[in-house]
């Protein structure tokens, strides 16, 4: 997801200077930058490409396309951001993803961010600097300073009340504890650092609500960076979570292949994994499907699968290498015939886009979303972490990870199949906001295609 978010940086300028420009101007600049704008795959949590209400970026949804607003709940590619500032915003529901998710995402792609939560009438902030956790606040009562002490035992009932009954507005209960003796202050940080942790933890079963992450050099001056264990703040997080809807779609298919990463083992000291973690990563030294790996543990299948989930999260364990499965379904030559099919439909699309840009321009995006939406839902998780901005054109490399990660074994007929549907989508929707204007355009585009 995050190597998604810097080439989203890059199209947010390109974006402004859109704007700027005379209609001549930009599609002049749409012909020079064509074919150059890749889509980067390997995004760290899985569908959020494809999934419009995970990710709003700030501003672009009050500027889409009039005929779209209809269906702008379920559209599915990413918009551009605003003319506004060169830091970048991004809103989306948590109905589509989860939190221990996105945190594994931007710890993974090493950002500088702000990941606010609004759910069930509380906001909760989390700060990460260069993908480590290092600050947390949270507007729940019962996540203050002196509760979060009263309840760890650091403080009983009535030094909770006497710095209650002494705190005042624009004081820091921290300075207050230290003044009235309740705290060393050589203590103070460690109190901060316990706070934030139950901050975190707390968080990361939040089920309901909106999260917005904000990309930005630098905090507020009130923000303290604390000494936080980030990995192991994950797996403590995730160990109590209750919620099987969280972690089944934190995990995804029961047929998914999972091992462990390379020098794995090395990593578990620094983590000072439990029993259970060093159990299951043990278990995946060799590779395994997850309904696999639950009859051969002594787990229960839910502890398992929570399990598993908290160790994808610190990148212990990844899918595993279609070539360690079965090393006949990945050969070169299998693969420079199935991207020869998609680079085939690939120009087609491209074409189209060309076609529809020159009669709405920029609205092209929200075109492109509608052409989505008429896509099965069998054929929708092999588009997973894609977008179409790169005029339409299907990700070779990311489809290829998927057909793997999804146990097809005839890929050729599986991609026939995929880009044929998605022509199908596209010719759907220009009959729909055309009707016949365009067919002299696009038949000899389509009719060029020569399918295998």
């Amino acid at each position: 997801m995050m190597r998604a978010l810097r080439m989203w940086r890059v199209r947010a300028r390109t974006g402004q200077e859109r704007r700027r420009q005379s209609a001549e101007g930009r599609s002049e600049k749409y012909r020079r930058a064509r074919g150059k704008v890749r889509h980067d795959p390997g995004g760290g949590v899985s569908n959020f490409c494809l999934l419009r209400s995970a990710f709003c970026v700030s501003g672009t949804c009050a500027n889409d396309h009039a005929t779209s607003d209809t269906r702008a709940s379920s559209a599915i590619v990413l918009k551009y951001p605003p003319p506004m500032s060169d830091d970048l915003s991004i809103h989306g529901s948590l109905s589509e993803t989860t939190v221990p998710d996105l945190i594994r995402s931007i710890v993974r792609s090493g950002e500088t961010a702000v990941l606010s939560l609004d759910a069930s009438g509380r906001n909760d902030t989390i700060y990460f600097h260069e993908g480590k956790i290092v600050s947390a606040s949270s507007t729940d009562p019962d996540m203050g300073l002196a509760e979060t002490l009263l309840r760890m035992g650091e403080l009983d009932i009535h030094q909770y009340n006497h710095a209650l009954e002494r705190l005042v507005v624009a004081r820091r209960m921290g300075g207050l504890l230290v003044e009235l003796g309740y705290l060393k202050p050589d203590e103070l940080t460690r109190a901060a650092e316990r706070q934030a942790s139950a901050i975190v933890l707390d968080a990361m079963a939040v089920r309901s609500g909106s999260y917005t992450i904000d990309f930005t050099p630098e905090f507020p001056d009130n923000i303290i960076q604390l000494p936080l264990s980030t990995e192991r703040l994950i797996l403590d997080g995730m160990r109590h979570i209750e919620f099987w809807s969280l972690i089944t779609r934190g995990i995804g298919r029961l047929d998914r292949m999972l091992e462990q990463v390379p020098g794995a083992d090395t990593r578990t000291f620094q983590l000072e994994l439990t029993d259970d973690e060093t159990h299951v990563l043990a278990l995946l030294s060799d590779p395994m499907t997850i309904e696999e790996l639950c009859s051969r543990t002594y787990l229960s299948h839910f502890q398992t699968c929570r399990t598993i989930w908290g160790l994808l999260a610190v990148n212990l364990i990844q899918d595993t290498e279609i070539s360690a499965v079965d090393e006949k379904r990945a050969t070169i030559e299998n693969e420079y015939e199935l991207e020869g099919i998609v680079e085939k439909y690939n120009n087609v699309y491209q074409d189209i886009f060309g076609v529809v840009f020159q009669r709405i321009g920029d609205h092209i995006y929200d075109f492109t979303d509608r052409v989505v939406l008429h896509l099965s839902p069998e054929t929708l998780p092999y588009l997973s972490g894609m977008n179409f901005v790169n005029e339409g054109r299907l990700d070779f490399d990311q489809l290829l990870n998927n057909l793997y990660a999804s146990g097809s074994r005839d890929h050729g007929a599986a991609v026939q199949s995929i880009c044929d549907e998605l022509l199908t989508s596209w010719m759907y929707e220009i009959k729909t906001e055309f009707g016949t204007s365009l067919d002299a355009k696009i038949a000899p585009i389509t009719g060029s295609l020569k399918r295998p």
